[in-house]
């Protein structure tokens, strides 16, 4: 439990608190006012991988279910741009039943169940009227509990005893993704998106929150070169902040999968690589 509310209170900070987010006073009452109640639910295609792992694993299929409140504020004057923020509560299940696809013999089954603390921001482009586009960035704190329904063979000593470090215990992991969230009214959007969730084998608190701020200092760098361009060209630069924050995050993660506390060493993530869709509704 104490990991766990450490972890909690490293994920505020690093995300972003709203108290941070006041210095941008003008909108204060809104924000503090106008919160909309939002549901996300989503379907993944799914492929899990662990670095170096020679079994193979049954192919899986995400179910997620996002809740929170959801807003559009004003990151700096009423004339200037809006940002979309999402703070939310996830719960999901990665699954070989949910998955409709061919099962190939001798590859491995599983589920996991997973459930987190996110956020989800982006800057929409107003097409007219309530029809809008929100290229998004979401970045998610997850513990996952992985349930193998089936193991390698008793003679691969080493893919065995790598998979039961993960096998019926909850583990702590993350999880990023990017993609399109097409707006037709205020309350109904449909989205389309990449996701990449890693898992790792134990928690190391100084290793894994030095390789936090290393993520979180690159994403600090990026949001100011692209408010730059917000004052500027609002529609290029939301579409400039979801290149380069998705790009930036597919980079770390992609390492992480080879050393989960990047720069900091460590041991490979298990990984689940998600395209999913879905839809949200806002109130």
């Amino acid at each position: 439990m104490r990991k766990i509310l450490l972890t909690l209170i490293l994920f505020i900070f690093a995300t972003g608190t709203y108290a941070q987010d006041k210095k941008y006073s003008h909108w204060n009452d809104e924000w503090l006012h106008i919160k909309h109640p939002t549901i996300e639910v989503s379907y993944g295609i799914t492929k899990t991988k662990l670095d170096g792992f020679s079994a193979r694993f049954e192919n899986v299929s995400l179910a997620d279910i996002k809740l929170g409140f959801s807003n559009e504020i004003y990151e700096h004057r009423k004339e200037d741009f809006l940002k979309y923020v999402y703070p939310y509560f996830n719960f999901g299940n990665v699954s070989s039943d949910l998955d409709s696809r061919e099962k190939t013999a001798g590859n491995l089954k599983s589920s996991s169940w997973r459930f987190g603390f996110g956020r989800k921001e982006g800057y929409p482009i107003n097409l007219g009227g309530q029809f809008s586009i929100l290229p998004y960035t979401s970045s998610t704190m997850t513990w996952t509990r992985l349930d193998m329904k089936s193991l390698p063979d008793s003679s691969n000593l080493t893919d065995m005893n790598r998979l039961l470090l993960y096998d019926k215990a909850f583990r702590f992991g993350s999880s990023w993704d990017g993609g399109l969230n097409i707006n037709f009214t205020k309350n109904f959007a449909i989205n389309a998106g990449y996701e990449r969730a890693n898992t790792y084998q134990r928690y190391l608190f100084w290793k894994q929150t030095g390789s936090m701020i290393v993520e979180e200092v690159g994403v600090g760098l990026i949001d100011e070169f692209v408010k730059s361009i917000l004052h500027r060209e609002p529609v290029a630069g939301s579409i400039v902040n979801f290149l380069l924050k998705n790009a930036y995050y597919f980079g770390v993660y992609q390492l992480r999968s080879k050393e989960m506390n990047w720069p900091f060493g460590g041991e490979a993530a298990l990984n689940f690589d998600s395209f999913k869709f879905g839809f949200t509704v806002t109130f």
